[in-house]
């Protein structure tokens, strides 16, 4: 990994992003080790994902951008330097809202989990179909990018403890990427999310929370559907 200067000039704001990320991604790790196999696999309708799902796609969304941070003097050179502050969380996620508003908010086709033994139509039926943002998407990253869902593939020899490992993982490599940046680092390198093009890495980590919130929500409504009583917490606010 290639190292940051750090100047430890965070300001409250970033150590309090810091600590919900790292309490998020170790709660969802803990309570994921709570759900039986059974459970944890299981897919009620093709449309829906399992929770095994869920969590690969979550590990699919944190990969690129530690690939992109490995190597930073490529990444501003390939998309130059943001030359701007953040926005704070609030107001980066209502852009992020106005960007998706209007189409149905999901997952790009590299971000949709790989399954064994899936329909032909399995990625179109859980991608967006707004053609035009992915092909605005794919001019910024690449096509290579397009490969990403063949990193992982769910097939019928995955075990539970190695999706969650891989999950711990990319996001263990995240935090650990992120706080060897000051503020001014992470305002100056930018990098493509779907729908919204262009961001700063701390609005990636933003986007990275409440995406991490959003499918830590939807595995503890699959779980208590399950009748797996005691697991997960309204995170919310975490």
């Amino acid at each position: 990994m290639n190292s940051f200067v750090t100047k430890n000039r965070s300001t409250m704001e970033t150590k309090t992003l810091f600590q919900k990320l790292d309490s998020t991604f170790s709660n969802l790790v803990k309570d994921l080790g709570h759900i039986e196999n059974d459970i944890f696999f299981y897919k009620e309708k093709a449309e829906k994902w399992s929770i095994a799902e869920e969590l690969q796609h979550l590990t699919l969304s944190i990969l690129p951008i530690n690939n992109l941070l490995s190597q930073p003097i490529a990444v501003t050179e390939r998309w130059g330097p943001s030359k701007r502050k953040s926005r704070n969380m609030e107001v980066f996620l209502n852009d992020y809202k106005k960007a998706t508003m209007g189409r149905e908010w999901k997952a790009f086709p590299p971000f949709v989990p790989k399954t064994e033994n899936e329909n032909p139509n399995y990625t179109a039926l859980h991608h967006t179909s707004d053609q035009l943002k992915i092909k605005d998407f794919y001019k910024l990253t690449g096509n290579q990018i397009q490969g990403l869902r063949d990193l992982f593939p769910i097939t019928g020899t995955t075990r539970k403890k190695d999706i969650i490992q891989q999950f711990s993982e990319q996001s263990t490599m995240l935090l650990a990427i992120s706080k060897q940046m000051d503020d001014k680092q992470m305002d100056d390198i930018q990098l493509p999310l779907p729908y919204i093009g262009l961001v700063t890495f701390k609005e990636a980590l933003y986007f990275t929370l409440d995406h991490t919130w959003h499918h830590y929500n939807s595995i503890i409504i699959a779980t208590k559907e399950n009748d797996q009583l005691g697991f997960g917490r309204n995170i919310t606010n975490t």
